[in-house]
């Protein structure tokens, strides 16, 4: 009894710092959520709409029911995000709140990811130092607060880990692990690429510690654990459920005709068909890989800022080092990591042109390696004092950044802040016979009019016009009472005007009535 009351109070310190980054964590990524980015992005957009029409009509703004990948602009769009996010619209509406939700949360589950498996797989002082890089992560806590579809396949990813990981302990876990291997490849078409080649690299492992009766640590992992009549039940669990995707890939590679099984479509999407090469030389892949790893930025400061990066620009030496001490340890989860990233890494062989979220499958191990490589030289308390520190500087500094108030009205002008205020304003004042003009310089404008009026998807599916039908980016020309015209403008003819505020000149001598928001207007001409 006394042994164990010892051990709570030696705990009771770990507990409440546990409690603390937890706090950290969600703070950060719950504060002034979700106006903060204000406005919403074209792809929140069309994946949110697409998911109200889903769960309102059962068929997307293309008409396809229950498609396992959405063909949304032409080209396609990842579904997952779509389907998670259809109870939230079912509770809350379809609105901006519900559509960044499921980022949120997923962002948030993989800061206790990381912990238990680094507090099984090392100890709690190690699974703290995780969760607290994780916590304060700057693309992980900017890929929360927004709604893009591809932010979600780096914490699935995370959770798959956690799976395998669990079944060390518990095979049967190797169930879970399948079952979050297949659901993830529907969440982005990078995950094509890496969840496969890390399966092909995982059973390549499994079978030469098999074959060579090879043990990783001091356990009988592969004999014992995992015998190859414990593997058969989950591979084929795996099969099943990612064989929709693989079979909407086959169709797309090879212009193979939409697929109906019963109410589930496999699209044949426009445009330009998935590549079935890589798709850069060994210079380019090389310079990506560089400019991501190191300098951790692409320019999109929605994603990263320049100096802090991803994982903060000063993590490099300690995830080379948690490389180093992964292969000199060899336990089970850290093989496992360093096949994750290796398979990650794949993508720069692949994408010729890149950005943060075509490659956001490295940061996971990346910054779980940086956590190996502080932790290895934690003993030192005067080394690991001075590096934590520097982290609460850089993130200190991260903090004010991305809060301040310059950066915020920037990048609400890239989210097109308050075009739904502008577009639910005009629907309001537009009787039925009045033709809504869309002459706002926005992309993609017409997403923002059916998300913002939560337009009749059936609808829209038989009214629209397109000006490039069967383009990889389809742009509307118009549909119901709705026109995307940016000449309209100086036309004069009588109907509702949404505009830039900086295009209302234009349309004065026509008309007084204009009602102006923040950055668009709304002009009626009778």
């Amino acid at each position: 009894m006394q042994k164990n009351t010892a051990t709570r109070k030696n705990d009771l310190p770990l507990h409440l710092l546990f409690i603390l980054i937890a706090a950290i964590g969600i703070m950060i990524r719950t504060i002034e959520f979700p106006q903060h980015p204000g406005g919403l992005n074209q792809d929140e957009a069309s994946i949110g709409y697409d998911a109200y029409a889903l769960l309102k009509a059962g068929i997307d703004r293309n008409g396809c029911s229950f498609p396992v990948h959405l063909i949304a602009w032409g080209s396609g769009q990842n579904a997952l995000y779509a389907y998670l996010s259809m109870p939230f619209i079912a509770i809350f509406g379809l609105n901006v709140f519900s559509v960044r939700c499921v980022n949120l949360i997923f962002s948030i589950l993989s800061m206790f990811a990381v912990y238990s498996v680094f507090r099984r797989t090392y100890d709690k002082q190690a699974g703290l130092l995780a969760m607290a890089l994780t916590a304060i992560a700057p693309w992980n806590i900017m890929l929360g607060r927004w709604g893009l579809e591809s932010n979600l396949f780096p914490s699935l990813l995370v959770l798959c880990l956690w799976a395998v990981e669990r079944s060390f302990e518990k095979p049967r876990f190797l169930y879970l692990a399948a079952f979050l291997f297949a659901i993830t490849m529907y969440s982005y078409g990078a995950a094509y690429l890496v969840i496969t080649v890390l399966l092909v690299l995982l059973a390549a492992a499994y079978f030469y510690c098999l074959i060579r009766k090879k043990r990783l640590t001091e356990s009988k992992l592969m004999r014992e654990v995992f015998p190859l009549s414990k593997m058969i039940g989950p591979a084929i669990l795996f099969l099943i459920v990612s064989a929709p995707i693989y079979l909407f890939m086959y169709v797309n590679v090879f212009d193979h005709d939409t697929i109906k099984l019963g109410f589930i479509t496999i699209p044949h999407t426009y445009g330009e068909r998935i590549a079935t090469s890589f798709g850069t030389t060994l210079s380019e892949a090389l310079h990506n890989l560089m400019q991501y790893c190191l300098e951790q930025f692409d320019g999109a400061d929605r994603n990263a800022f320049p100096f802090y990066g991803c994982i903060y620009t000063i993590s490099l030496p300690f995830t080379l080092l948690g490389i180093v001490s992964t292969l000199r340890s060899r336990k089970p989860f850290g093989i496992v990591l360093l096949l994750t990233l290796i398979s990650s890494l794949m993508l720069f062989a692949y994408y010729a042109q890149t950005n943060i979220n075509r490659v956001n499958a490295i940061y996971f191990p990346l910054l779980l390696f940086t956590a190996l490589g502080i932790y290895e030289i934690s003993a030192n308390r005067e080394a690991l004092s001075a590096i934590l520190l520097a982290y609460m500087i850089c993130f200190g500094g991260f903090f004010g950044r991305y809060f301040n108030a310059d950066y915020r009205k920037g990048l609400s002008e890239v989210f097109y802040a308050s075009f739904g205020d502008a577009i639910q304003y005009a629907d309001s004042t537009a009787s039925e016979k009045d033709t809504v003009f869309v002459a706002a310089q926005v992309d993609m404008a017409y997403i923002y009019t059916l998300f913002y009026t939560q337009y009749d998807p059936h609808q829209f599916v038989d009214t629209v016009k397109y000006d490039n039908p069967g383009d990889q980016f389809q742009t509307v020309a118009s549909y119901g009472n709705y026109v995307f015209d940016h000449d309209k403008l100086t036309s004069g003819e009588k109907g509702v005007y949404i505009i830039n505020n900086w295009q209302i000149e234009a349309i004065q001598k026509y008309t007084d009535e204009i009602k102006e928001f923040k950055y668009f207007s709304v002009a009626i001409v009778r």
